[in-house]
């Protein structure tokens, strides 16, 4: 068995849930996430036909005659990877659904969304639960026997145990299977050989267009600024095309699952619509790799600002990764007023908490780092606001006046 294949994935109950009760379920995720490799476990445990749409004469055949593929294993779980390849299949699977509602009928894998892709006549709503997969998260590479829980956790009042100091090879490697496995060097190599097909491949047979060159740099942009606003004027400026022009560059690495928006927060949901988005890559491994940055530079006095970015992103991303199995569910938001009140992440659960985090590259965090965390509490009175201050270095969490609490980036697996 390979060093990847004992890697626990959180997903899975939630994968099989939705199978217990809906007749399709989409597992959405970039290329090399390990969809394949979940659909192989769930396949392991129920009777199932499996076929892949990156094999050229299945490809050909989905194309050809949609109905015949769709309708060769009515007594099983019909699995189809790389789905998004022939989006003449969803019609006859709406139509094979409408005459037979039992769940768990089909099991589709995407690395680009369905409903984005060119020829999708139907979007199977009411059919179909979208569950994404991300890369790795650092609880599933520790190989925790029960998923990490931060927002669980720190909402029920955290343990004042100590934790390790952030390894920023962690951040740097990233959470892609192969390159989990592989040295940093290693990994490096395969990040960018994994970019460059994307832009050379994917992106071409998604779009219906070739532009490699500039699908390239657009993810070279993203990879050098971190976790960042995202300003679609300076992003049209650095490629050297109109703003429409990226609008389709975006929505293309959007629905190839390679990038994350994290939207601004703010009370009104109507003025959370116009203001900007952060966006960045889906790995900070990737984002590393392709931004050409190795431990060394990243340590050196000249790349602790790029450190501190891509830390925040780090943080983010597992955030997201989590709240695919939280017992607490949330969204996940940034702050940016117009006075200038800035805060790197909000998290927003159900019930209305507030979970405002800042991340900082120190090791020592001092009284100056949380200040935006308190102006934020004063800032809406009437809202449950907790706020947390992530750091660079290890010990134990400190809470400050019962609402503040002050913690290292580890403890959000580690806990």
């Amino acid at each position: 068995m390979s060093e990847t294949a004992v890697v626990p994935r959180f997903a899975l109950p939630a994968v099989t849930e939705a199978l217990a009760d809906t007749p399709v379920v989409v597992l959405q995720g970039a290329r090399q996430v390990g969809k394949s490799t979940l659909v192989g476990i769930i396949a392991d445990e129920r009777p199932t036909m499996t076929i892949t749409l990156d094999d050229s004469l299945v490809l050909d055949l989905a194309k050809e005659d949609p109905r015949a593929v769709v309708g060769q294993y009515a007594e099983g779980m019909l699995a189809i990877d790389e789905a998004q390849r022939a989006p003449e299949l969803l019609v006859p699977i709406k139509a094979n659904v409408d005459a037979d509602r039992r769940p768990g009928r089909f099991l589709l894998t995407g690395s680009a969304d369905l409903l984005q892709v060119k020829g999708a006549g139907d979007s199977l709503a009411g059919r179909a639960e979208t569950i994404e997969v991300f890369p790795f998260s650092q609880g599933e590479i520790a190989r925790r026997a029960v998923p990490e829980d931060f927002v669980t956790w720190m909402l029920s009042g955290p343990a004042g145990r100590g934790f390790e100091p952030l390894d920023v090879s962690a951040v740097l490697r990233g959470g892609f299977p192969e390159a989990v496995a592989r040295t940093p060097q290693r990994a490096r190599r395969w990040l960018t050989s994994y970019a460059t097909r994307l832009a050379d491949h994917d992106a071409r047979e998604l779009a219906g267009r070739g532009y490699a060159d500039q699908f390239d740099r657009l993810l070279r942009y993203f990879a050098a600024h971190g976790q960042a606003e995202l300003v679609k004027a300076g992003l049209a400026r650095y490629l050297g095309v109109a703003e429409s022009t990226v609008d389709g560059y975006w929505r293309t690495a959007k629905a190839m699952r390679v990038v994350v928006e994290t939207p601004a927060w703010n009370r009104s949901p109507a003025r959370r619509l116009v203001r900007k988005p952060k966006a960045g890559l889906v790995d900070t491994g990737l984002s590393a790799a392709l931004a050409g940055v190795t431990e060394e530079q990243v340590l050196a006095p000249g790349g602790r600002e790029y450190l501190g970015s891509l830390i925040e992103q780090f943080v983010a991303l597992e955030l997201m990764k989590q709240r695919g199995w939280t017992a607490t569910p949330y969204t996940v938001h940034h702050l940016r007023e117009a006075g200038g009140l800035e805060v790197d992440l909000v998290l927003e659960t159900e019930g209305g908490t507030l979970l405002a985090i800042e991340v900082k590259a120190t090791t020592t965090p001092t009284r100056q780092h949380w200040k935006n965390l308190s102006a934020l509490r004063d800032s809406y009175p009437d809202r449950n606001v907790v706020g947390v201050l992530l750091h660079a270095g290890g010990g134990a969490v400190q809470t400050v006046h019962d609402w503040l609490h002050i913690a290292p980036v580890t403890a959000l697996w580690q806990h």
